[in-house]
């Protein structure tokens, strides 16, 4: 009763549409948040009373379809709105008798607010019927619809078929496949094991292991990453200027190419992604390399050879070293373009490995040492004091990859930002892991790398500010994670032989990385005296410093103090 033929014209304004051998039409390529299908059929016969449009699975789809969605929403998901049938210029009227999948009403003209979509049914067949309020007069028939809304949710792969049937014009939850074979009035043995199969997985008692099934036999989904992807060919994205900005008015239709006063792309190359790559590290273009070697240069020096790291142009400060510079993109290139080897370089060279520490006619002759006669000190990045104090203390997670995590950080940063949700925070080996895999939200950055100087990721930021604040001593002093790495640091220490010169040492050198000077020794040691003598009196109370641990709490408690004054030292966050 029902015939699929096939389209006389197919056309879309992203997708690619084939016909295949099942009678069925399959969309590859690329897609946008709405893409229209036009299907125009040649001459169909007279008396037609109903379409059918059948959402197929198909192993080229994500997650076998029958939509093209990759991440917003469900993977395979589609939609179906704005249907219309043409005859000639005229609309044929059509109304939704029913739909397997979704809303049971198509976007039709008589229902402009409703679609089709297939959220529910991924990787399954799902059927909807069009019923004509007349019968077709036969002639030429064009079928419009739009795919897609919000987000790319076009169709992947569908039937189309019409009917003369009069009645039981209502979508089935079966394929067309066994619709024909219900048709047959004697079955093979191989068309008898798929009518009963058929049958067996649509039976209402037995859902529940059939969704079982269902589940066994979807292929596993890994780890995903997004990833940009090149268009195809024969799909280049039209790309225009807006008028004054606003993205509401679409007007030029614009070209990739370069600034003028930059080397162009050769004009027998297309204007692709692998092009640009290699216009990049082109030896024609220096501006990569120079970049490049100027921003590890700034990583590693405090400083960059030129100062404005994301301005080489006429704004730009001019370099303070440019035969240096020159020579260090040259060698970049020379050496694969390998950002070890030139880290490597950078910190072996004799301009690196100088002490830092400065006379008072070179401070007042070069105060910002842009003539390099001592070596860098500068604090270290945001994200790197917190896992300087993890690393100190032994709690450190190595795990690496993974989902973010959230540390411990004040309730009050997050009351309002998160809309009530709260801050929860990582339990076990999450909790310490390092602040490259915190959980980072725009409107409340994670205080302690704030308090750092850390950029909240509104905008792009190529070289942060130093800023010097009684407020990061105070975080370093109270902030639950700092206070929680001191504890385990004091800890350390009284597992060592009970040698307090040789505990101070210790901590000393985890903190600094070098040993003690006698002075520095004495003040510490004088520290702990006095912090015992404190908690003996009463002054301080043990429970509120170290609450849990081994050993007595007031020995506890007074290297946490310690371990609370080393953590705080500015050598200890200054690369020097």
């Amino acid at each position: 009763p029902w015939t699929a033929p096939k389209p006389a014209d197919m056309k879309t304004n992203s997708p690619t549409l084939t016909w295949q051998s099942d009678e069925s039409i399959l969309a590859s390529g690329d897609t946008t948040k709405e893409d229209h299908y036009e299907l125009r059929y040649a001459n169909l016969p007279a008396g037609l009373t109903a379409l059918k449009i059948e959402a197929l699975p198909h192993p080229s789809l994500p997650d076998n379809g029958p939509g093209m969605t990759y991440y917003e929403g469900p993977r395979g998901e589609f939609f179906i709105g704005d249907l219309s049938v043409l005859a000639g210029e005229q609309k044929w009227k059509v109304s939704a008798s029913s739909a397997t999948a979704g809303k049971s009403g198509l976007m039709t003209d008589a229902n402009l607010q409703s679609g089709w979509n297939g959220a529910d049914k991924a990787g399954q067949n799902s059927t909807a019927v069009l019923v004509f309020e007349k019968p077709w007069p036969g002639g030429d028939m064009v079928i419009k619809f739009q795919s897609g809304r919000h987000y790319s949710a076009s169709l992947g792969h569908f039937r189309i078929s019409f009917t003369n049937k009069q009645s039981g014009l209502e979508a089935l939850a079966i394929s067309s496949e066994v619709e024909k074979l219900l048709l047959l009035l004697k079955l093979t043995v191989d068309q008898e094991k798929q009518l009963r199969s058929a049958f067996l997985m649509a039976a209402p008692n037995l859902a529940g292991q059939v969704n079982k099934i269902r589940d066994l036999r979807t292929p596993p989904r890994g780890e995903e990453t997004l990833v940009m992807r090149e268009r195809p060919a024969g799909q280049p994205r039209t790309t225009r200027l807006h008028h004054r900005g606003e993205y509401m008015q679409p007007e030029q239709v614009i070209m990739a190419e370069f600034p003028a006063f930059l080397p162009s792309l050769p004009k027998d190359m297309p204007r692709n992604r692998l092009t640009f790559a290699k216009w990049l590290v082109a030896p024609e273009n220096p501006l990569t390399s120079r970049v490049t070697v100027n921003r590890a240069w700034a990583a590693i020096f405090g400083a960059g050879l030129v100062r404005t790291l994301g301005d080489f142009g006429f704004q730009g400060e001019l370099p303070s070293h440019p035969e240096l510079l020159d020579w260090l993109a040259l060698e970049f290139q020379r050496q694969g373009w390998s950002m070890k080897k030139l880290n490597r370089m950078l910190v072996l060279s004799a301009t690196y490995r100088q002490q830092s520490q400065v006379a008072p006619e070179l401070q007042a002759r070069d105060p910002q040492n842009r003539l390099l006669a001592r070596g860098p000190r500068f604090r270290v990045e945001a994200e790197m004091v917190r896992d300087i104090s993890l690393k100190a203390s032994g709690l450190l997670s190595p795990k690496m990859f993974g989902p973010p995590v959230r540390p411990p950080q004040p309730a009050s940063v997050t009351e309002v930002a998160y809309g009530g949700a709260g801050w929860n925070v990582s339990k076990g080996e999450d909790r310490y892991r390092r602040a490259l895999y915190t959980f980072m939200k725009r409107s409340a950055p994670f205080a302690a790398t704030s308090t750092f100087d850390a950029p909240s990721g509104e905008s792009c930021v190529a070289r942060r500010d130093l800023s010097n604040t009684p407020l990061q001593s105070l975080t370093l002093l109270n902030d639950e994670a700092f206070v929680e790495t001191a504890q385990a640091l004091a800890q350390r220490a009284m597992a060592l032989p009970a040698d307090d010169n040789a505990r101070l040492t210790h901590l000393f050198r985890r903190c600094l990385t070098r040993f003690p000077r006698d002075t520095e020794l004495a003040k510490l040691l004088a520290l702990l005296t006095q912090s015992r003598q404190r908690l003996a009196a009463g002054e301080l109370i043990a429970a509120d410093i170290a609450p849990s641990g081994n050993g007595s709490p007031e020995e506890r408690a007074a290297w946490t103090v310690i371990a609370r004054a080393l953590l705080n030292l500015d050598e200890t966050i200054t690369k020097s």
